[in-house]
């Protein structure tokens, strides 16, 4: 054990090795407790980092004032989880040792550590219900979280942390029978879904499409509108996702004003846990999917886990079938008391087939509006999106004196594409021969590595006779993506009338003509601190200093001239800060700023490159946590202002390059409020509201690219479980309502050779599900999707296209646990 300066006599002199070998060393970590039992001691403010669990125990005593007897040998190798809230003295603890199988009992103001448990508390007959949080959420059965670092590395509350927050827990990702990160973030409060194709899907906040992805906290290069592999993640590797809204340019470095979508993995056990399902939907959609879990050695220092998924699918749309493979492995090992090392493999190849490149023409020849039916497929049967990825992790963790810590965080990511597309989504049919229609086609390939390392030291200091925190690090990272350019240029017209349209094409020859390579580069130095000048006062505060550089060419040998576009921006600086005051013991005000500053490569009707986007981020709210943190509740106002933001103008026919304007004045005004978390044993919810209106200076709607659209300014998305009591007690019913508002978008109409608005009216979803538990191995789950089947637009204004929503579907998990 590590010696602690502040430890008293007594705790020191157990570190004696004629009492390190006894049963059970008394380590005294802090006073007795205060002449009372701790099964009613009064909740105290607990906040304790993931360390090694020795480490953390004296923190803990150090906080709760716990008397904690143990023996050394029981503890060595484990790591504890982090703990923060407002917690009892014995929630605390039982928090910290949970999944570690050790459990502990309460002998009148002591407490001994007890193995071979389950982490539980043993109290006789007296018992104390519910479950402290931390920052894992698998086996929880929990819709919140104890703690979060997203937004600013430092582990808060979600009360903590001055932005809005939205966390999908396993428990609410397996009630969902989500699958992938689609299904996510389409249930997720704030985010509103707009579809490019069979593929390709938009997710947007607070009025903007979300462009900020994390995997563990490190930030990866977003692929936009040719989305590599983003948008398809599967969620059989994930702990959890959080959902920091608004800018979150301290961490992330782009200041993208939407949304931050961190992805948190799955963690080794030290106990044996493993488990197998198998699911079976509409569309002759069919999964599989196991997950083991344990220590390797005898003491429990070294753990892994592996993950794998295969899918085979169907859809709704005609002729497009979707195979998907998952792997995922993990390793941690203890190498000392102090230091963690974590290495991991993540392996995803999705291989589409009917793959449509844009949707369903909106208007005839004549200017009237066409009705293809939900199932209607643009796309070639051979017409294809197969990507590949494999990301290797390695992350370095180091305890080190006075309660900091040393993190080092290493990325690479090898992803592949091979694009082969016909669609037949161009032009305005006939209204009675159907013909007329020319096809959207090409290949498209490429070869990228990402590196990405983010090395950060965080801990606690002392100014003004109070404890602060602190974070400071560096984060850099490197993508290098080649591949070979193809001709298009032969003959794409659709034979025949789109009515009798079966996805049979021939497949033609693209011939390469060149090739390209794409660079792009981040480095950032970060720093944020929390200081605590009152128990009821937090002030955090960070700023980041940054560099982005781009490079892009493109190189013919058929005679096309060649492109190139690049930008380099030096010594970028993006402050932040943000005010908690605790107003009681559950409800806080908040506020908080941030800059906004985002790179971009689009140009001008002049072959300018636009300036980055530039604006400021406000946002003030008030949070409450009930029940210890289980029930949280927020009710956010923010504003967002920008300018250069880039919007689509039109496509110049000699170059054939996309040219835009920059918006000045985009303002963004809206609120935010949600509530997830138990409501009663066995009540789960999820529930949130949004509002957001985006502008120009002249008041008038922001449409973005490719997708010619608005953003709905109303979203409520709710999801709830409940586990009957009594005899009932096997069966658990839920089901969810999602609504938005209307959203426009600017079609072109060949018939008056100018751009109409549309519109796709606001909408209602209904999901239902139900969970039957057989025994404490085996569960049955059913979830039935837009169960009223409500026919719907999801996708508007892609190369004046439209895409339908996902009709009525049923999906059957079994799950077998070990």
């Amino acid at each position: 054990m590590r010696l602690n300066p502040r430890r008293t006599p007594l705790a020191l002199a157990v570190q004696r090795p004629t009492l390190h070998r006894s049963l059970f060393t008394s380590v005294l970590l802090t006073a007795t407790l205060l002449g009372s039992n701790m099964a009613n001691a009064a909740p105290v403010k607990v906040n304790i980092a993931s360390q090694p669990l020795a480490s953390a125990l004296t923190e803990l005593g150090m906080q709760t004032n716990l008397q904690i007897l143990y023996s050394p040998d029981q503890v060595a190798g484990i790591k504890g989880r982090a703990v923060s809230g407002s917690l009892e003295p014995s929630d605390a603890l039982k928090a910290l040792l949970l999944g570690t199988g050790i459990s502990f009992q309460i002998n009148g103001n002591s407490v001994t550590l007890v193995s071979g448990g389950s982490s539980s508390l043993q109290l006789g007959a007296t018992t104390i219900s519910g479950q402290a949080l931390g920052l894992k959420t698998e086996d929880t059965g929990s819709y919140t979280t104890g703690a979060t670092t997203t937004a600013t590395k430092l582990p808060l509350t979600l009360r903590e942390t001055p932005q809005s927050v939205t966390v999908m827990t396993r428990q609410q990702m397996d009630d969902l029978g989500a699958k992938n990160i689609g299904d996510v973030l389409r249930n997720t409060p704030g985010v509103s879904v707009q579809q490019y194709d069979s593929d390709r899907t938009e997710y947007s906040a607070r009025g903007f499409a979300i462009t900020n992805y994390q995997y563990d906290g490190v930030n990866s290069i977003y692929d936009g509108v040719y989305d590599e592999g983003a948008t398809h993640i599967d969620m059989a590797t994930y702990d959890r996702v959080e959902v920091i809204k608004g800018a979150t340019g301290l961490m992330t470095g782009n200041g993208d004003p939407s949304a931050t979508v961190n992805l948190v993995r799955k963690k080794p056990t030290k106990d044996f846990k493993a488990s197998i399902s198998a699911t079976a939907g509409s569309w002759d959609n069919y999964r599989t999917e196991g997950d083991i879990s344990g220590s390797l050695n005898d003491s429990g220092s070294v753990r892994g886990r592996f993950v794998g998924a295969y899918q085979d699918k169907n859809s709704y749309i005609d002729n497009y079938t979707q195979k998907k493979d998952v792997y995922y492995g993990i390793l941690e090992a203890d190498l000392t008391d102090d230091t963690l090392l974590t290495f991991g493999i993540d392996k995803q190849s999705t291989t589409p087939r009917g793959s449509s490149w844009t949707g369903n023409p909106v208007y005839f020849s004549d200017g009237s509006r066409t009705d293809f039916p939900r199932s209607f497929n643009p796309g070639a049967d051979w017409s294809r999106r197969d990507f590949d990825s494999t990301t290797y992790f390695a992350s370095l963790e180091q305890a080190l004196a006075n309660d900091w810590k040393l993190k080092v965080s290493l990325n690479e990511k090898v992803s592949d594409h091979d694009t082969r597309l016909a669609s037949a989504s161009g032009g305005n049919p006939d209204p009675v021969t159907g013909e007329g229609m020319f096809l959207y086609w090409g290949r498209w390939e490429g070869h990228r590595v990402q590196d990405t390392a983010d090395v950060n030291i965080s801990g606690p200091f002392s100014l003004g006779g109070r404890e602060h925190e602190l974070v400071a690090g560096v984060m850099t990272s490197h993508s290098r993506q080649t591949g070979a350019t193809y001709n298009t240029s032969a003959s794409s017209l659709v034979p025949g009338s789109i009515f009798d349209w079966n996805g049979e094409l021939p497949k033609p020859d693209f011939p390469k003509n060149g090739k390209y390579e794409r660079t792009q580069s981040q480095n950032g130095v970060y720093l944020a601190t929390r200081f605590r000048p009152t128990d009821d006062l937090s002030l955090i505060l960070g700023s980041r200093l940054s560099t982005f550089k781009y490079n892009e060419d493109y190189n013919y040998n058929d005679g096309t001239a060649d492109t190139h576009a690049s930008y380099k921006e030096h010594g970028v600086v993006t402050p932040y800060a943000g005010v908690v005051y605790d107003l009681d013991d559950t409800y806080s005000l908040y506020t908080s700023y941030t800059k906004i500053y985002q790179p971009q490569i689009y140009k001008d009707t002049s072959g300018a490159t636009l300036e980055p986007v530039e604006g400021d981020a406000y946002e003030a709210g008030l949070k409450a946590a009930y029940f210890d943190g289980r029930l949280n509740a927020s009710l956010a106002y923010f504003q967002i202002e920008q300018d250069n933001v880039a919007q689509y103008l039109t496509t110049d026919t000699t170059t054939g390059q996309d040219v835009y304007e920059a918006i000045s004045g985009a303002t963004t005004k809206g609120i935010e409020l949600e509530l997830a978390g138990e409501l009663a044993e066995g009540w789960n919810i999820s529930a949130g509201y949004t509002y957001a209106r985006t502008r120009d200076k002249d008041s008038q709607r922001i449409f973005g690219f490719p997708l010619s659209t608005s953003k709905p300014e109303h979203v409520v998305r709710t999801f709830t479980t409940y586990r009957l009591p009594g005899v009932l007690d096997k069966v658990t019913v839920g089901g969810g309502v999602s609504w938005q508002s209307a959203f426009y978008g600017n079609i072109y109409n060949g018939s008056i050779g100018d751009y109409n608005l549309i519109k796709q009216g606001g909408y209602t979803l209904v999901d239902l599900m139900t969970r039957y538990q057989v025994d404490e191995h085996l569960s049955l789950t059913v979830n039935a999707n837009n169960v009223f089947d409500k026919k719907y637009l999801t996708g508007l204004g892609n190369f004046d296209t439209t895409f339908y929503g996902e009709p009525r579907n049923l999906q059957l998990t079994a799950k077998y646990e070990f």
